[in-house]
């Protein structure tokens, strides 16, 4: 392939570019004359007058990756001074892409430890995406340029141009550019605890803030269960004096861990609650293992203990077997046994959390410029791009420009908790601000700069360093894969999610990717924040995706447009139903399977003849012979036709079954050789439960 690229470098070095050179002469002056830059012209003109020049610029630009050029591409090289600043953009982030990206080029290995696009991985390897893709197409799998492909098949695509492929972490702590900078200044204060309650769904969490914040929030959750994070401040009076203590509730359906761990990892304080009628349960052992690896303070809150017949000795046990032992049984942790519905010891577990937060001394500074993070960010109708988020350093102020990975903005608005509009916002504060010209990412930091420019700066390395943690993109990265013996191809589901914020979309993508995807995958289309839109159903229409629409109102005309085109538009407000119907809808598009079951057999005496066709007399050996079912026709213990049983007589009557012990006259349509002593088994077909 190298002796092809070498040959057709050399053709072009042949190829007579006076045209050329006159052609780019013409249009540089014509250019450059407005702006009055002759020297400059002349000196343009002057890098591209050498064949051999031209030659070094496309040799030198990449060994290892095959370019070939045509003579109008050359031509487009020459005028790459009047690249539009979108272009120039793009190439630099690419360029900073290959060079952070690509560790240890000499030895030829490439770290590949996320699932990424054919594109990025062509930069990797700095490998055409063209040839990229005939080379698994030859493999059997079918991709596009911007498709997402698994960890396992970019390191067999890397082994295949000897690479060698490294799963690891990148040697650049990637986190860093969302960590918090160090509080350590003279102008430090202490700061209220963030408190995150995490537990198994159904165990009490959200009673237990309705009994401190003395609310009835549960009784109005859609299902009884929490589908969203919810941050509040309490004054909790201790020692004398009003401490402030920011409580995160967080849903406890495992649909949700993506915003569970995004609670924990700004957390100060968990509170672990366990049901005191329930024991531990999958999301429990969740939350213990995510606190143990975190080295996160925290407290046990053993709820339900009003309920009858409890074991709460069982419960000490079962926590016990994790290495979490309470303080009666000489552990270190601190157990609280409360009743959220009766307010049973909720000030016992109020001071144990006064005094834990006492204990581990958190610091803000007032003076420096502010840093959280973001809860949740959604779209509103009327106010724009909303974000909930708590400050964990610095202040806040409207006017500030503020960034957050890909997406910054200036703050027009800030609003506290209570709804109270605010000029200036201390640490630990909960927050609605408006002023995003995106929609960021929800668990990302934020952090304010002095400038637009550090704002785009800071975005570009963002983009430059950030790893495929989109869930959408796991998701999709299912390649299609085709069987060219059997000529089939395993059956796609598009889909359309509509939601109301961030955190929800990666909760449904999440439990999408719990189901099995053997025979049935899902495609997501496009996942996005607000109401179903006329785009969305000419989408749907085209691609015959279903539009799922969860806790978003849908205007009556968009209903009446979907009917009318024959559009599935499904509205949810509970992640149960969701999932159900979904699995439901990907198992109705699953064909069919039977199972054969042996109902009798019969044999053959006798054959004649008549208008219709032969018809073999038999007598039923076992079981009964059924009109239409399926029969096998053995000889000599040899298989010599499969079809369908079409006449069953008996004594010239026709009729449905004939059993044991009974002669019998039988004809199919498209089969006459019958011969004495044939063997012939009839079958009943079963339809299989679908399974995914």
């Amino acid at each position: 392939m190298d002796q092809d690229f070498q040959s057709s470098l050399e053709t072009k070095s042949t190829i007579k570019n006076s045209d050329f050179n006159l052609k780019f002469e013409k249009k540089t002056k014509n250019v450059f004359k407005q702006d009055g830059k002759s020297k400059l012209k002349k000196k343009k003109v002057d890098i591209i007058d050498s064949d051999q020049d031209q030659y070094n610029i496309f040799k030198k630009k990449n060994k290892s990756k095959l370019v070939v050029n045509t003579h109008d591409d050359l031509d487009n090289t020459g005028a790459g001074s009047i690249k539009s600043n979108k272009q120039k953009k793009k190439e630099r982030v690419k360029r900073k892409l290959s060079v952070n990206v690509d560790i240890n080029k000499d030895d030829k290995s490439v770290i590949i430890d996320s699932p990424l696009s054919i594109e990025q991985l062509s930069i990797k390897l700095q490998i055409p995406p063209a040839e990229i893709i005939t080379g698994l197409f030859l493999q059997g799998v079918s991709v596009t340029v911007n498709q997402i492909v698994d960890v396992s098949t970019a390191i067999q695509v890397a082994q295949k141009y000897n690479f060698t492929a490294l799963n690891q972490k990148h040697k650049l702590d990637l986190g860093q550019l969302n960590k918090l900078q160090e509080v350590k200044s003279s102008t430090c204060i202490n700061r209220a605890p963030i408190i995150t309650i995490l537990g198994h769904v159904d165990h009490g969490k959200t009673s237990l803030l309705d009994a401190i914040r003395n609310t009835d929030f549960v009784s109005k959750e859609i299902g009884g269960i929490t589908q969203s994070i919810s941050a509040y401040e309490v004054n909790y009076s201790y020692d004398s004096l009003n401490k402030k203590l920011i409580f995160i509730d967080t849903p406890g359906h495992e649909a949700f861990s993506n915003m569970r761990l995004r609670c924990a990892q700004i957390t100060d304080i968990v509170i672990l609650i366990v049901a005191a009628d329930d024991g531990l349960k999958p999301q429990t052992i969740e939350a213990i293992d995510y606190i143990v690896s975190k080295k996160l303070p925290y407290i046990v809150a053993i709820n339900k203990i009003d309920k009858i017949d409890v074991n709460l000795a069982k419960i000490r046990e079962q926590l016990a077997n994790y290495n979490i032992i309470s303080t009666d049984w000489g552990g270190e942790i601190t157990f609280v046994e409360i009743s959220a519905l009766k307010k049973i010891n909720i000030d016992r577990l109020l001071t144990a959390v006064s005094t834990l937060g006492e204990s581990i001394n958190l610091a803000a500074d007032p003076k420096q410029l502010a840093q959280g993070i973001i809860l949740e960010a959604y779209l509103d109708k009327t106010k724009g791009t909303v974000v909930n988020t708590i400050i964990l350093n610095g202040t806040l102020k409207v006017g500030d420009i503020i960034v957050s990975d890909n997406s910054y903005g200036r703050v027009k608005k800030i609003v506290n908790n209570l709804g109270h509009e605010l000029s200036i916002a201390e640490p630990s504060s909960i927050l609605q601000v408006l002023g995003f010209s995106s929609i960021p990412q929800s668990g990302k930091y934020f952090s304010v700069v002095h400038t637009e420019k550090e704002a785009k700066k800071l975005m570009i390395e963002n983009s430059s360093f950030s790893i495929i943690d989109n869930t959408k993109n796991l998701l999709n990265s299912h390649l299609k894969s085709y069987n060219y013996n059997n000529k089939t191809s395993i059956k796609n589901l598009n889909l359309i999610i509509k939601a109301d914020t961030q955190g929800t979309i990666d909760a449904i993508i999440n439990s999408f990717l719990q189901i099995p995807q053997n025979k049935i995958k899902l495609n997501i289309l496009t996942s996005s924040l607000g109401v179903v839109s006329s785009t969305d159903l000419d989408l749907a229409f085209n691609t015959q995706a279903l539009i799922i629409a969860f806790n978003i109102n849908i205007a009556t005309n968009i209903l009446n447009a979907a009917e009318k085109l024959n559009v599935h538009l499904c509205k949810f407000v509970l992640i149960y139903d969701l999932i159900d119907y979904v699995k439901n809808y990907m198992l109705d598009l699953i064909d069919p399977e039977y199972d054969k079951l042996l109902i009798g057999q019969a044999k053959v005496q006798t054959t004649f003849f008549v208008n219709k066709g032969t018809v073999a007399g038999c007598i039923v050996k076992s079981g009964k012979l059924k009109k239409n079912a399926l029969i096998n026709v053995y000889r000599e213990d040899q298989l010599i036709y499969e079809g369908v049983l079409d006449s069953l007589k008996r004594m010239k009557d026709d009729v449905e079954e004939v059993v044991t012990g009974n002669e019998c006259g039988i004809m199919c349509k498209d089969y006459s050789l019958w011969q004495p002593k044939d063997l012939i088994e009839v079958y009943e077909l079963y339809e299989k439960s679908k399974i995914l």
